[in-house]
């Protein structure tokens, strides 16, 4: 068989039927790809070091209204770092604040019908003023523990 034969054969729609096939192996290579390059893919997170824990929470056991689970002071003006895990949360409502010593508010992490997996978490990191300041919770009852770890760049108490 020829290759102009080949040609011959070929209509506009198995080559369309071709372009699609090429098209489909592509995005999947590109999702394989993006998955085996991502740090910590699938492993829990971990916790920057020098970071301390400031509170955990078992989400499970009751909800929350704006309480406070953890306070520190601040000297002097300081970058402070947020660092937090929430691997296999399920919760309809999640609100983690910081409340400033003049009640500002700085909204940490903030969702509705909020679901992740092991790897769930994040980092929050803000330059404060002198004072003292709090974290505040407001969640439903969900499944789920909340870590959360502060580290800074000054003195905090």
């Amino acid at each position: 068989m020829s290759t102009n034969s080949i040609r011959k054969n070929l209509t506009p729609r198995s080559n369309r039927q071709i372009a699609l096939l090429a098209l489909g192996l592509c995005i999947v290579l590109a999702i394989l790809l993006t998955k085996s390059f991502r740090p910590n893919s699938g492993s829990p997170t971990v916790v920057p070091p020098d970071f301390q824990l400031a509170a955990k929470v078992d989400l499970a056991t009751r909800s929350y209204d704006g309480e406070t689970i953890a306070q520190f002071t601040l000297e002097e003006t300081a970058v402070v770092s947020i660092y937090y895990t929430i691997p296999n949360i399920d919760i309809t409502y999640f609100n983690l604040s910081l409340i400033g010593p003049e009640n500002d508010s700085f909204v940490i992490l903030h969702s509705k019908n909020y679901h992740t997996d092991k790897t769930g978490g994040g980092m929050w990191e803000k330059s404060l003023e002198p004072g003292t300041y709090q974290l505040a919770l407001t969640t439903d009852t969900g499944s789920g523990v909340l870590s959360v770890y502060w580290g800074y760049s000054s003195n905090i108490k």
